[in-house]
């Protein structure tokens, strides 16, 4: 369990996470992450969330976005909204700081474990230079995180059919979803 507070930071990628809510903390009603993120070319690939819906307030700077088809910016004080199961992606679009709350309605416990694991992969240098996981990391923490996220490709019957597979191999050959020396207990 992630405490309210805890901070980690994704050296490679350029953000910073700030835990102002989460599942335990909101009786599994509101996940909310404060993100800072640098400028830089660092985009987040495309992804979707199955069940939940996911808000976008700026707090900060420019947030670009892609929510299915509508490429946009926010600024200051808007709140972008994405739909349930449509995939979406998002950067810095400024030339500065870029501060956003991510809301996730309800709040899945997934959410952190993804946020932890990808984040210490990161601190620990286990990320390629445009930010994704290594396949067969990538595989077994999607599986175990499939409620609250998934990559927009492949399609998802691959996924479906492929991930568990891949994941499998991945676990023999020492990759988890969680890792203890990323357990969340405070500032990282």
């Amino acid at each position: 369990m992630i405490k309210v507070g805890t901070v980690i930071e994704s050296p490679q990628t350029g953000e910073r996470l700030v835990f102002r809510s989460t599942a335990e903390s909101s009786n599994g009603e509101l996940f909310r992450a404060e993100l800072t993120s640098q400028a830089g070319p660092y985009v987040v690939r495309s992804h979707l969330h199955p069940s939940q819906e996911e808000r976008f307030v700026v707090l900060d700077g420019v947030y670009g976005y892609k929510i299915g088809n509508q490429t946009g910016t926010g600024r200051q004080g808007e709140v972008i909204i994405c739909p349930v199961g449509v995939p979406h992606s998002q950067w810095n679009a400024g030339p500065g700081v870029m501060r956003i709350y991510y809301e996730h309605r309800p709040a899945l416990e997934s959410a952190e474990l993804f946020f932890e694991t990808y984040f210490g992969l990161s601190r620990d240098g286990k990320l390629l230079p445009s930010g994704d996981m290594h396949l067969l990391q990538a595989t077994v923490l999607l599986t175990a995180v499939a409620d609250f996220i998934r990559i927009a490709s492949p399609p998802l019957f691959v996924q479906d059919l492929v991930f568990p597979v891949l994941a499998v191999i991945g676990r023999a050959a020492g990759y988890r979803a969680r890792y203890p020396e990323y357990a969340s207990s405070g500032t990282i």
